[in-house]
């Protein structure tokens, strides 16, 4: 068994055990909570990519060589040299915003690189988010219900 499907086989488990112990999946056979919040937070990969968001969210200046001269932080260096792409190219996103005088075409330039972000913010939580929807399906599947309620969208009860 690979660490990933050990991983994986981790978080169904833990998504069966949120359903096992809602007082719902008791009161009606069918139907159960989950607080999926949990579930992805507690997904392996859930960590990491929250790290690397933090790291594009925070105005960067230079390329990925000259933020990694002055990063001390082992993690965060590993994490610049994986994307050093993206690193460079929200930097020069970054230079051209902080260089515009411009109000109208600096928040064009903020605009922009809000959208990129939020590409790549798609991009890596994506495979989590599907990661999350399948191990809900197979507790359900196991548990054979046909009804999972999100527990944050109950108000009452």
């Amino acid at each position: 068994m690979t660490f990933k499907t050990f991983l994986k086989l981790k978080l169904v488990f833990l998504v069966f055990l949120a359903l096992g112990t809602s007082g719902a999946a008791y009161a009606a056979d069918t139907v159960g909570l989950i607080d999926s919040q949990k579930v992805m937070f507690q997904h392996p990969g859930f960590d990491e990519a929250s790290k690397i968001l933090i790291l594009f969210r925070r105005p960067l200046e230079g390329n990925a060589p000259q933020i990694l001269t002055g990063e001390r932080d082992p993690a965060r260096r590993e994490m610049i040299m994986k994307y050093s792409a993206q690193v460079t190219e929200f930097a020069r996103m970054d230079r051209a915003i902080s260089n515009e005088k411009d109000p109208a075409k600096k928040n064009g330039l903020g605009q922009e690189r809000q959208k990129k972000l939020s590409e790549f913010e798609a991009g890596l939580m994506g495979p989590i988010i599907e990661d999350c929807g399948q191990a809900i399906r197979t507790v359900m599947d196991l548990k054979k219900m046909t009804v999972v309620i999100e527990l944050n969208a109950v108000y009452y009860g």
